[in-house]
């Protein structure tokens, strides 16, 4: 009974294959790329903080609203009205310096987005990058698990005829198992990927389930030097950028603290009229004007003042970390690579042999079923390394061309 109970969880394992009867969109890495559109919630996120720059940039461009004033003395039956209208006249530039200090606040939103979006895409490629190492690990553990089934059933028959010894059937079948709950644990990892995966896509898509990603060979493009890459990223890092805007306008809010010292005149036109004579009516003109007595705006220049040396402070950090992930990352890319390759050519090759001989050898009696398995065991292990290490390689370039602006072709 417990002979028949292991024959049938094995039968139902391949006869009920992870993610049967799903409707599988195949993507590439450029498609997956081009399905975060803007319609994408991550995407809409990060440019929602565009739109609340541009609407604070219309605070600065409004203008004063005029105010209109009336008023009535009487006083022993003499009364007199007095009808208003007053305006600020913004003459000392300080608008305009507030309206360019908020377009380059606008600015700096916009590239600060740009490097948000930037990073949503390595991430998305990094993502995808996982599922297809999980996809090729349970592909993998599938034809090992397949592989090996199709040995015990021959062993089940070889001991039915009297061939084979009970236990190498067993060991099998055991062997089977094991690499079993492997591919769960592989088919684990395949649908958390894939749910990350489509976290960045409109929820049109179909069912996380039904996407599969499809790799590409590795990439040997020749990287440039960390000179060349580090002048790309100061020319293509949003979060850089951001910076360079904030200290444009770190320097514009100073001018605009200068300014406060200059008042900007109101001016009052009007009408007077009296009941008393002829009840004539006469003109007001009058001039108001500030004196910068005690707010002179040195809070405000001290404050812009010390946002400038924050802002110069966190453009050389950002310059010196970048600087060395570009060069932790382009070396790290080389190392991988190299690492890859040559495992593809020194194990790649042989791992179908290790298998052939072991079976030669178990077949002429001059092996037994340990050897076996443990030769299908090693060669399934090197096959799934070697997509880890890929994979691994695939991740470096992702990181470098993320902190350096630069896209391999």
């Amino acid at each position: 009974m417990r002979v028949l109970a292991v024959r049938a969880v094995l039968a139902a394992a391949l006869l009920l294959p992870a993610g049967a009867g799903a409707q599988s969109l195949s993507l590439t890495e450029a498609q997956a790329i081009a399905r975060l559109s803007d319609e994408s919630p991550r995407v809409q996120a990060a440019r929602a903080s565009v739109d609340v720059a541009r609407a604070d940039a219309l605070t600065a461009a409004r203008l004063p609203n005029p105010r209109v004033t009336f008023n009535r003395e009487a006083v022993s039956g003499v009364a007199e009205n007095y009808f208003m209208v007053s305006q600020t006249l913004p003459v000392t530039g300080r608008r305009r310096l507030e309206m360019s200090a908020a377009s380059s606040r606008v600015e700096a939103a916009s590239s600060r987005v740009d490097g948000e979006v930037r990073r949503l895409r390595a991430e998305l490629r990094l993502a995808f990058t996982d599922l297809w190492a999980a996809q090729q690990r349970e592909r993998e553990l599938v034809r090992n698990r397949e592989r090996l089934r199709e040995l015990a059933d021959v062993l089940a028959k070889r001991e039915a005829g009297g061939e084979s010894a009970g236990f190498d059937r067993l060991r099998a079948e055991r062997e089977v198992l094991d690499v079993e709950s492997d591919r769960a644990g592989a088919a684990s990892d395949r649908a958390r990927a894939q749910g990350v995966l489509t976290s960045f896509f409109p929820a049109a898509l179909p069912a996380a389930d039904g996407v599969e990603a499809v790799g590409t060979a590795p990439n040997a493009a020749t990287l440039p030097s960390v000179e060349e890459l580090v002048a790309r990223a100061e020319m293509a890092r949003g979060d850089l950028l951001s910076l360079t805007h904030e200290r444009d306008v770190a320097s514009l809010m100073t001018q605009v603290a200068d300014r406060r010292r200059l008042p900007e005149p109101e001016v009052v036109a009007g009408t007077k009229s009296s009941n008393a004579g002829t009840g004539d009516m006469g003109s007001i003109v009058s001039v108001h004007v500030n004196v910068p007595l005690f707010d002179r705006g040195r809070a405000e220049r001290a404050a812009a003042q010390a946002r400038a040396g924050q802002v110069d402070a966190q453009i050389a950090a950002l310059r010196l970390t970048m600087q060395t992930e570009i060069s932790a990352w382009r070396a790290a890319v080389i190392e991988r690579r190299a690492i890859a390759a040559r495992y593809r050519t020194a194990v790649g090759g042989g791992t179908d042999d290790i298998e052939r001989i072991a079976q030669i050898s178990y077949d002429n009696g001059e092996g037994g079923i340990l050897e076996l398995l443990d030769a299908h065991r090693t060669a399934s292990s090197a096959r799934v390394r070697q997509v880890m290490l890929d994979a691994a390689v695939r991740e470096a370039e992702i990181e470098l061309e993320f902190v350096s602006g630069w896209e391999i072709p």
